[in-house]
């Protein structure tokens, strides 16, 4: 097949045009979206994510020459530095509302804005440097007083059940929350406890139990899991741009509060740039690391019908089947120990939990704006037909490659979020994350390699739009 948008070319030359302009500017509105009322609903929130959605999407669907033009040297570096101010700003801006490192994150900024100038031998470096400024921000909001989130709690009991040999997903704890609103048919007891045990997937409770057992709090895990996605990220391509991705990942708004309330996502974003470092970088161990991606949450099956876009060679659906029959292995050997020890309290607490839950009018979802406008509420099943039509448009539109793939899972599963009964900052904060990998892990953006000579850079514009012309 031909077209840029159908190739996943050797040599990268094309690859570099993913919509990548498209994906910086959703990360951006997405960021703003979560910032208004904490990701919790408001129409300002729902219009940032709108605009969102709509550059991610009509990115998709440009002529190859203009996103060549939007490609041309410093333009997306630029646009990138001038984003990571930006979210700098944003989250500054709560330093009056709750405490706040603004030293910490003004340190990541400033690193993030480095990468612009520095050679390539300090891309690590710089990068290694902000990861730390934001592992000491971690820190001091580790240290905050306890949120008071059923998440935090159902992780810590289930983590201290598991480390006394019992099984997390019979543990029965005290809901955080005075309001049955929250809770979906038969979740509560007539004592007021909840009747079902940890509603995730044992890998995550197996990822942050180191930090439970040698820190207490399960939230010591999430944050190395934020700096290693960022450093993954960053090491996935050379250049600036994964790095400069990398910065804008770790100052998205809200993550300080993302990491506070002990959401999964930080561990789910981390599987995932897992996958997508090998999908870049080590193809051979590309299976294994799907199978734990997938493993880690249950949104994470909205990535498999996109798996081939991240599909090489001459036999494609042949690679296909054997990455997923050794990322089935994965998944058989971390659930079924957990399956097996109490089929009915896993299945009703990873499945069938996610069903009764409750329509939340405090959701970042277009269903809750149709609700404040209309008073009815609209079915939850839109969701899924939603997200058919996107992973279509994506396995049409985007590239055959690592990028193609990231900026897929992007569309899919913020639409699949936008349109369902319950969607917060922390579910965004997944997507924003797959936007930057969509821009980290173009195979070469190759104006990186121009020199800075202008009349070097006109010309490289100039050949690269004629030979969109002549295609």
């Amino acid at each position: 097949m031909t077209g840029i948008n159908r190739q996943s070319t050797a040599d990268g030359g094309d690859e570099a045009f993913t919509p990548a302009l498209g994906c910086v500017a959703f990360a951006l509105a997405a960021g703003c979206a979560i910032h208004f009322n904490n990701g919790y609903y408001s129409r300002p929130g729902l219009l940032c994510l709108t605009i969102g959605l709509a550059l991610l999407a009509a990115s998709l669907f440009l002529p190859s020459r203009i996103r060549k033009l939007a490609a041309a040297p410093g333009i997306l570096a630029w646009a990138m530095a001038a984003g990571i101010v930006f979210e700098a700003l944003v989250l500054r801006s709560r330093a009056g509302i709750e405490p706040l490192p603004v030293k910490a994150i003004l340190t990541v900024a400033i690193l993030g804005a480095l990468q612009l100038f520095a050679p390539q031998r300090l891309k690590i470096p710089l990068l290694s440097l902000a990861a730390m400024a934001f592992f000491y921000a971690g820190v001091f909001t580790i240290n905050l007083p306890d949120p008071g989130i059923d998440t935090l709690y159902w992780q810590q009991h289930a983590s201290a059940a598991l480390t006394d040999g019992s099984n997390p997903y019979e543990v029965r704890v005290t809901p955080r929350y005075p309001e049955a609103r929250f809770y979906g048919p038969g979740v509560l007891s007539q004592n007021g406890q909840l009747t079902y045990g940890l509603p995730y997937p044992p890998l995550s409770l197996l990822m942050v139990l180191p930090a439970f057992v040698f820190g207490g709090d399960i939230r010591w895990g999430q944050l190395f899991a934020i700096a290693g996605a960022a450093l993954l990220m960053a090491m996935a391509r050379r250049g600036r741009i994964a790095a400069l991705a990398a910065i804008l990942f770790l100052l998205t708004p809200r993550v300080l509060y993302v990491l506070w309330n002990g959401w999964t996502e930080p561990l789910m974003v981390l599987n995932f740039s897992l996958l997508m470092f090998c999908a870049c970088r080590w193809r051979k161990a590309l299976p294994w690391s799907l199978g734990l991606f997938l493993s880690t949450k249950q949104t994470a099956i909205l990535a498999l019908p996109l798996l081939p876009l991240l599909m090489e060679g001459p036999r494609p659906w042949r690679e296909l089947r054997g990455i997923l029959i050794k990322a089935g292995m994965v998944v058989a050997a971390i659930n079924l120990p957990f399956l097996f020890w109490n089929v009915r309290e896993f299945t009703r607490a990873v499945v069938l939990l996610q069903f009764v839950q409750p329509f939340r009018t405090d959701a970042l979802s277009y269903l809750v704006w149709i609700y404040s406008l209309t008073g009815q509420r609209p079915g939850t099943w839109i969701a899924a037909p939603v997200a058919i039509v996107a992973i279509a448009l994506a396995l049409w539109k985007a590239p055959r490659s690592p990028a193609g793939f990231a900026a897929g899972v992007t569309l899919t599963t913020t639409l699949f979020f936008a349109f369902s009964k319950q969607a917060f900052a922390n579910y965004y904060y997944f997507t924003i994350a797959t936007a930057c990998w969509a821009v980290a892990s173009a195979k070469a953006y190759p104006f990186e390699d121009q020199a800075k000579n202008p009349t070097q850079t006109e010309a490289w514009v100039g050949q690269r739009i004629a030979s969109s012309s002549s295609g």
